[in-house]
């Protein structure tokens, strides 16, 4: 049995039993779940691994958390903090045969959980998955790693990742404990077509799994003897049609209640393809031992047939009262969506949440199961094919008719409804009489809802938890009802139920409407909070309370100079004990002043601040005439307002009009006589009879309100004049008062130059006149607006204007420069035409005649700039637009006066689109053959005003040629260029793609071929020249051939012989990002990282680009297809990622733009099994640390340190080296290190430095320069002394050696002799040695007695493997520290630790990690040769589990054990001798590992044998019991060498346990006695 706590590596180490490797484990941190800054959400839960979040469960006696997701199931505390972990997958499986022995390949498989519940009676955690055909096991709910129980052979969830599983706990026939479950038929691609397995019909639609603790637990609850195939399940019908393939069950929900179980599904209105999906509820009974009680309503939510999520749960007091029910009560909530379409299955989003009684759901079953004995209904068509026949049985549970399809549907209005809303979850709860309703979305949010009525309900809040991700349907309330546990994708989230913390007053509070919230009002601290946290304070809830309100203040304003005591009336003020204080809120400032509360309690009265202290405090916005405060009361020393409204504060002052100064609520007056508004005419006006009193204010006079003020009346709508010449202004007035009112002005401000002339009230006091003044500006433009104003007296103190009165100025010149458009201008300017050829009025016209448009005059000199287009097909009606000048002023002046090329053109057709003077839009005319020539314009037909155009026009006739690409997506979208020649002919270009009819090129009848028609599509044309159209592609009905049709106006062109063919658009497979082992994509924000994608048809995309959302924004590259099923892609760049990525990578939605393909622009969401785009942060490399950032080359390597969290970025080149101008060849790369190797030769600079500079290139893109490399050679130069004496030395050297050879030379013949006498010693020694062996081996023919074949009878012992690789691996240990458990001091570090040492595990599955880390330490010094044996064995421990990926490590470190040894001073002879380096330890525990079978099952006895002989030859002759020496040794250093006389002697040892060995080879097996 496994112990509790996982640790590091031993994932795949099962088979030890290991809990430690007890090498740096403990030296690892483990990561903690993240928190939130949302106040809503307490703490979150990822795992780096980016493991697919399937299911969660909570345990509800003590809130333990359990996660089930692809490949791994863990357990959290209620907290998130991971408390156990199982890893589940991927193992080789293949859906054609089981777990165990297969002949078929049996790939890698993720395990996607299907279904995970906690069983309390029996301390169970039952994990069902998608791998060896859906099987389940239990594990022990204190320990997720330990399996309970097990059942191989029983098949129970779907074996794909896709179709749905629903399972939950019920009790079943005879009160035993089942597990019921709801299966989607699973399909798979099999030898190219879409099938199941063939092990699906032991996966029943429904059925009952006992959890009985025997052999046959998940086994059907009940099952009838055969011949029978009746039992707790039901299956799809049996016959001719395979319904399992064309009538699929989408399971969603699942619950008991009283004695039935219920489902939820989708699924089609019948067995009819095309019939509309509709959702289902299925009950049947839990004693019903062969489910003749399974039937099946329709469930309705209104216009939502698609049944999305769905939960039981209580009602609230209030709305159970309306649904005639008990508080508490518990119903059938269920959030469902529109179809996409009448027969589609496919939910859009627009969403609705309906609400079923359970009482209401069981009442309908049960009339239907009357109808059905009256005679009325049938069965299930997918089970059965019968029809119901009266029957006296009232049974519910032992029907006589089985498998009821129910004829009258379970319906409810929708209680809310959502548009563009995608609703994945819902879960639900009652507060405080309330019923809450917790949604969430497919955009991964959670909405929450307070429901009213069975028809009314009302969104309060809403909490993004995970942008983007959807919501798992799974949603968890904590055992308190406090926290709601919401799961996405790759995150769970823990959010409080409530957002009380949120809201800061008691407005806010309760006006929020949540139903776990009220206002706790206390002296201290009065603020928003549950019910339970109001301890000291009255607590106000929405439903029956009001908070304090301000009904009035007294007064309402206040001038910003004067100090007053206001009175605040407040209704529901609450009793506190502590003074009460007004607060002023004047910008950032507050303004605290002291409140009495008089008697009666609703009066509070509190002064304003000090003037001097408010006016400081406003200056910045004193700009404006008056300042609106917020104006609080509060508790002394408490921050929260018991009430607040708003005050303002005003000045008078500010405003510089009598009208300004009446139109307002502040009782201002306007002193006439000084121009001044002010609060107190009293002090501030000088002559009060004339002053103007507002309405509202206290002031008496005989002036009162803005139509008593004196003003200017504009006695016209526009005043007129142009430019240079005079104008005498007369203007209304209204209200002077002629007694203080003695001489007027008039002022103009022309362009920003002030002109003042003398004015003249008339007898009547009615107009003023002012005298005539010159309005001229200098400036190019066409109008300037002088404003006018009327000022009188010697202060001249402006008139008031209500509407001011400007003088338009205008220049004729500059609102026309041609005769035509001048011709055009309004009338009310008065402009003409002069013969100096400007446009000016008539005053102004000083030379020549002058006319305008009035007298019917033409403009000479018409002129023809440009046109187009500049040619036509010879079928005509091409639209062609003319631009000039002078044509003409009406319609009529040209029409139909225009030709082109010598040919009528007609005008007529487009009246609306001509533009007097300066456009004509007309047709051509159809030709013959091709031509060209100009375009005329004769005005009014007159040949004296004619416009010629300076270039020609053509009729051409268009060719094609070729198309580029031949083929495209059948959705469309292909970038389509088309060759020829006078592609541009025309106005309108418009290209089709035409399919021909199908199915009629065989057939005998002329009418059928008739009516065959050509499908077309239309080719939107986005770029056009004269050799080349450029369009886009629609979508196809269909794939195949099609011919290209160009339609240039009139004319219809075909190309033959080159046809456009539609193919099934692409669709992709798998992402990686390499080809080898590759899994997950990513990338970093600088992009570069390669992407391998594949499927099929992907070369027929021309531009194809991989997309990756990041925010709301859209970030490509470009693709390359290198064959029709595998493309690679470059990571896009993210420029604004660095800044919002911090240290955590990110998980991002990604797609690909493959012309019109939609389904692939956000594959990663539509397909599960594409994952996400993981989002790196940039690696960073670090400048050399070195002075001057000069690093010294002496190893073979060069390491550069760097930080890379970038799990994806070892891909080939993607960090590049180089030294100078030549690269460094990258051998490895690790989370902080790059080791690449230099040229053998210092390389080039391309720098003024000393010495080359370094420079790492990460994804092609970022550079950094981090120093300059100095190779260790130049350290070795000699000065010339030095190499003068190595040479001297060397010389007599030399000399040296020829004498000695001279000397060899002499004496070898003298060696010879003796070599000769030599080698006859030799030849007579082995003639005596051989006459020995020859006398020894018949002694022992004679003498030596074998084994019985029968010896493994006796006792042969094999050691488990176990014991066999741990003396093979430790063989001097007793007691293996592998084997003992990990020593903590604090119990509350042991989850830090086994998170820390599964990190630890991972890092070790990391091939370059590894790989670094075996060099590294073999490269330390301080490595000795015993750290490098016990490093090696516990490596093996760790990678025997995955003997391929042991094996790749070890093939990698041989072969650079091997190239080491063939390079330099290497010895390749020793090469495996010597045993120095990792690798060589590795290699012989490697065998060890292999050849366990070989030995125990084949090997093993004949060794044991042989040994048993060996040991037998010895013992015949003499042993030297002191040195160990024998005659018979396989020794040659105990072979004893002369001949000894010798005999046997027996000797008797009665000692009682005396263990006597025979044999012990290498520890593998042994026998006693």
């Amino acid at each position: 049995m496994l112990p509790t706590t996982e640790l590091c590596t031993m994932t795949h180490a099962k088979k030890f039993g290991f809990n430690s490797l007890g090498v740096a484990c403990a030296l690892l941190l483990c990561l903690f779940p993240s928190c939130h800054s949302d106040d809503q959400i307490v703490t979150e839960f990822r795992d780096d691994g980016a493991h697919l979040f399937n299911n969660i469960e909570v345990n509800p006696s003590n809130g333990i958390v359990y996660v089930g997701a692809v490949n791994k199931v863990y357990k959290l505390n209620p907290n998130l903090l991971t408390w156990n972990a199982v890893i589940t997958g991927p193992f080789p499986d293949s859906i054609k045969c089981l777990q165990g022995e297969c002949k078929y390949e049996k790939p890698l498989t993720d395990n996607f959980n299907k279904i995970l519940l906690v069983d309390e009676d029996r301390d169970w955690l039952i994990v069902c998955g998608s791998i060896f055909q859906g099987v389940c096991e239990v594990k022990d709910l204190n320990n997720v790693s330990r399996i309970v129980r097990k059942q191989d052979s029983q098949f129970v969830a779907a074996s794909n990742a896709t179709a749905s599983t629903v399972g939950f706990l019920s009790k079943g026939p005879y009160q035993q404990a089942v597990l019921v479950v709801g299966t989607t038929v699973a399909t798979h691609v099999i030898d190219g077509r879409i099938d199941v397995s063939q092990y699906w019909g032991k996966i029943p639609a429904v059925s009952s799994r006992t959890l009985n603790d025997t052999a046959s637990i998940f086994d059907f609850a009940v099952k009838s003897p055969p011949p029978s195939d009746k039992g707790t399940f039901v299956h799809f019908q049996r016959g001719g049609t395979r319904y399992e393939l064309t009538y699929p069950i989408e399971y969603i929900y699942g619950f008991t209640d009283n004695d039935f179980n219920y489902l939820l599904t989708i699924q089609r209105q019948s067995l009819e393809v095309g019939t509309p999906y509709i959702s289902k509820i299925v009950r049947f009974c839990q004693s019903d031992v062969e489910f003749n009680s399974f039937t099946e309503m329709q469930l309705n939510c209104g216009d939502y047939p698609l049944l999305q999520a769905a939960s039981v749960g209580p009602l609230g007091k209030e709305l159970a009262a309306k649904y005639s029910m008990s508080a508490n009560a518990k119903v059938l909530l269920g959030v469902f969506a529109k179809s996409s379409s009448s027969h589609s299955g496919i939910p859009v989003s627009d969403a609705a949440l309906c609400i079923f009684k359970i009482y209401d759901i069981d009442k309908t079953f049960n009339q239907s199961h009357q109808q059905c004995n009256e005679g009325y209904g049938s069965s299930i068509s997918w089970i059965s094919s019968l029809n119901c026949y009266k029957s006296v049985s009232d049974s519910l549970c032992k029907p006589d008719f089985a498998y009821l399809n129910g004829t009258v549907p379970i319906s409810s209005s929708p209680t809310a409804t959502f548009t563009d809303t995608f609703l994945t979850a819902v879960a639900v709860n009652s507060i405080h009489n309330d019923t809450v309703v917790f949604l969430g979305t497919r955009n991964g949010t959670i909405m929450k809802l307070n429901i009213n009525s069975p028809t009314s309900a009302y969104v309060y809040d809403e909490v993004v938890v995970d942008a983007g991700s959807p919501v798992n349907s799974d949603l968890n309330f904590d055992p308190e009802q406090q926290h709601l546990y919401v799961m996405t994708e790759y995150k769970l989230s823990k959010l409080r139920v409530q957002s009380c913390y949120g809201h800061v007053t008691c407005s806010e509070c309760l006006g929020a409407r949540d139903a776990y919230c009220g206002w706790c009002f206390t002296d201290n601290n009065s603020r928003c909070s549950m019910q339970g946290e109001c301890l000291a304070g009255d607590w106000v809830y929405y439903r029956n309370s009001y908070c304090a309100a301000i009904d009035r203040v007294e007064p309402q304003h206040l001038q910003v100079t004067q100090k007053k005591t206001l009175k605040i009336y407040v209704s529901n003020l609450p009793a506190v004990e502590r003074a009460f204080i007004c607060v002023f809120d004047v910008g950032l400032r507050h303004l605290e002043t002291v409140a009495v509360k008089q008697e009666g309690g609703s009066v509070i009265s509190c002064s304003t601040p000090d003037t001097d202290r408010l006016i400081a405090t406003l200056v910045p916005s004193l700009e404006e005439e008056f300042y609106t405060t917020k104006l609080a009361v509060r508790v002394s020393g408490n921050d929260v307002d018991i009430v607040s409204t708003n005050f303002t504060f005003f000045d008078c002052s500010r405003y510089r009009s009598c009208y300004g100064c009446m139109e307002n609520n502040f009782g201002c007056t306007w002193c006439t006589s000084t121009g001044r508004c002010t609060h107190n005419p009293d002090q501030y006006c000088e002559d009060r009879a004339d002053n103007v009193h507002s309405a509202s204010s206290v002031s008496v006079g005989q002036h009162r309100g803005s139509l008593d003020c004196p003003m200017i009346i504009q006695t016209s709508a526009e005043i007129l004049v142009a430019s240079g010449e005079y104008l005498q202004l007369l203007v209304g007035v209204r209200n002077l008062l002629p007694a203080l009112m003695t001489s007027y002005d008039c002022q103009f401000n022309i362009d920003g130059i002030i002109t003042e002339t003398d004015a003249y009230l008339n007898e009547s006091a009615e107009t003023i006149s002012c005298e005539s003044a010159l309005f001229q500006y200098s400036r190019k433009v066409d109008i300037v607006k002088a404003p006018f104003a009327v000022v009188w007296g010697i202060k001249k103190l402006p008139l008031d204007d209500k509407n001011p009165v400007d003088v338009t100025v205008y220049k004729c010149s500059e609102m026309a420069a041609l005769c035509g458009g001048c011709l055009l201008l309004d009338p009310k300017y008065h402009c003409g035409w002069c013969d100096d050829g400007t446009c000016n009025t008539q005053k102004q016209c000083l030379s020549g005649p002058w006319f305008d448009s009035i007298n019917g005059t033409i403009c000479a000199n018409p002129v023809i700039t440009n046109f187009s287009p500049t040619s036509s097909p010879l079928e005509g009606e091409t639209v062609i637009t003319i631009e000039g000048s002078n044509l003409g002023i009406s319609f009529d002046d040209i029409s139909p006066y225009v030709t082109v090329a010598e040919q009528p053109c007609n005008c007529s057709a487009y009246r609306d689109l001509y533009v007097p003077a300066s456009r004509i839009v007309c047709s051509t005319s159809r030709v013959r053959s091709i031509t060209s020539g100009d375009i005329v314009v004769l005005v009014r037909g007159d040949s004296r005003y004619v416009a010629t155009s300076t270039e020609i026009f053509s009729y051409v006739d268009p060719q094609l040629e070729g198309i580029y690409p031949t083929v495209g997506p059948q959705s469309g979208g292909t970038k389509l260029t088309i060759a020829g020649q006078y592609l541009d002919a025309g106005s309108s270009v418009k290209v089709f793609i035409i399919s021909q009819p199908k199915d009629t090129a065989g057939s005998d009848s002329r009418v059928e071929k008739r009516q065959a028609t050509a499908v077309e599509q239309s080719c939107s044309v986005v770029y056009q020249n004269s050799s080349h159209l450029i369009c886009l592609t629609s979508e196809a009905k269909g794939t195949g051939s099609a011919i290209v049709q160009v339609k240039f106006d009139k004319a219809v062109k075909n190309l033959l012989g080159i046809p456009f063919e539609y193919k099934q658009d692409p669709y992709i497979n798998s992402t990686a990002s390499s080809l080898e082992n590759g899994k997950g994509i990513g990338g970093i924000p600088s992009g570069g990282l390669k992407v391998y994608v594949q499927g099929y048809n992907l070369d027929i995309i021309l531009s194809p680009k991989l997309r990756v959302i990041l925010g709301n924004r859209d970030y490509k590259s470009d693709c390359v297809c290198l064959n029709s099923t595998l493309m690679v892609c470059d990571s896009p760049q993210f420029p604004a990622a660095a800044a919002v990525l911090g240290e955590r990578p990110q998980a991002l939605e990604y797609g690909f733009i493959m012309d019109n393909v939609f389904s692939l622009l956000n594959a990663s969401s539509q397909q599960e099994a594409l994952g996400k785009f993981t989002l790196y942060p940039d690696p960073v490399v670090h400048s050399f640390s070195e002075v001057g950032q000069i690093k010294k080359y002496k190893t073979d390597y060069l390491a550069i340190s760097i930080d890379n969290q970038c799990e994806v970025c070892n891909q080939e080149d993607f960090f590049k080296v180089w030294i100078g101008q030549e690269p460094c060849n990258v051998s490895s790369v690790a989370a902080t290190l790059i080791n690449c190797i230099p040229p053998a030769v210092q390389p080039g600079r391309d720098t003024k430095e000393q010495y080359p500079d370094v420079t790492v290139v990460v994804g092609g893109v970022r550079k950094y320069v981090i120093g300059y490399l100095q190779y260790d050679t130049e350290d070795l130069l000699l000065p010339i002394w030095a190499i003068i004496l190595i040479v001297t030395v060397g010389v007599l050297l030399i000399l040296v050696i020829i004498i000695v050879v001279v000397k060899y030379c002499m004496n070898m013949s003298e060696s010879e002799k003796e070599a000769k006498t030599m080698r006859q010693r030799f030849d007579w020694i082995e003639m005596q040695v051989a006459a020995e062996c020859k006398d020894a081996f018949a002694e022992l023919q004679t003498d030596v007695t074998f084994p019985s074949e029968d010896v493994s009878g006796f006792g042969i012992l094999f050691h488990d493997y176990k014991n066999y690789a741990l003396k093979v691996l430790f063989p001097n240990e007793l007691n293996y520290a592998v084997l003992g458990d990990i020593e903590v001091e604090d119990e509350t570090r042991r989850p830090v630790i086994n998170k820390a040492l599964s990190q630890f595990s991972q890092l070790i599955d990391n091939k370059t990690f590894l790989l670094l880390f075996v060099r590294t330490l073999e490269s330390d010094k301080y490595f000795t040769m015993k750290d490098r044996n016990v490093f090696a064995s516990y490596l093996m421990v760790a990678l025997q589990g995955n003997m391929e990926y042991c094996t790749d490590i070890l093939k990698t470190l041989l072969a650079d054990l091997i190239e080491k040894s063939m390079q330099g001073n290497g010895n390749p002879k020793v090469l495996l001798r010597r045993t120095e380096s990792v690798a060589e330890k590795m290699l012989p525990a490697w065998f060890t590992f292999l050849l366990y079978p070989l030995l125990k099952d084949h090997v093993g006895q004949p060794l044991y044998k042989l040994c048993v002989a060996i040991q037998q030859v010895i013992d015949l002759g003499p042993m030297d019991a002191i040195t160990g020496e024998a005659k018979y040794s396989l020794s040659e250093e105990k072979l004893i060498r002369v001949q000894i006389d010798y005999k046997s002697i027996v000797s008797t040892n009665c000692r009682q346990s005396e263990i006597i060995t025979l044999c012990v080879i290498s520890g593998l097996f042994k026998t006693s006695m």
